[in-house]
């Protein structure tokens, strides 16, 4: 599986089923300049939209969900995540729903869209890119931070 053109793949479902998003993660990072590989595809979405993105993706192969994840529970960092998942063969791509609420409510309110040779598709600012990599701390978000805000961001 390719993953640049499961991402398009996925926004433009999305952007089909008139569901607002916006991808975030690692696969932004890159798209914001600095260098970085990723695994999986990690896009923030609605709680109310959740239901209608699992049946938006469901023909693209992502039929695999697992169990609801909290993260920082009952803390001012706490977030929401659902996973999905899609197997072919050997291949596994895992869609990481990033929900729009707790430590991440208003992330939807500063998107941007980027035209790629595949499509458009709607990121998170490179502002929020940063305030949510500052809120999951680990060790990969805060090289990705210095990456965005030092020298290896073009």
């Amino acid at each position: 599986m390719n993953i640049v053109d499961e991402l398009t793949a996925i926004g433009r479902a999305l952007r089909t089923a008139g569901i607002p998003y916006a991808v975030c993660g690692g696969i932004a990072v890159t798209a914001y300049g600095a260098t970085r590989s990723t695994k999986d595809i990690d896009i923030v979405i609605d709680r109310a939209h959740l239901a209608a993105v699992l049946t938006a993706v469901l023909p693209l192969g992502y039929n695999i969900p697992a169990g609801p994840m909290t993260f920082s529970p009952g803390t001012a960092n706490e977030r929401h995540v659902q996973r999905v998942n899609k197997i072919v063969g050997a291949e596994h791509l895992v869609l990481d729903l990033l929900l729009a609420e707790a430590a991440y409510a208003g992330v939807l309110d500063d998107r941007v869209d980027i035209d790629l040779p595949g499509g458009t598709l709607t990121f998170v600012s490179r502002e929020t890119l940063l305030r949510m990599k500052r809120l999951a701390g680990r060790a990969i978000d805060l090289a990705d931070i210095e990456k965005l805000e030092g020298g290896d961001a073009t």
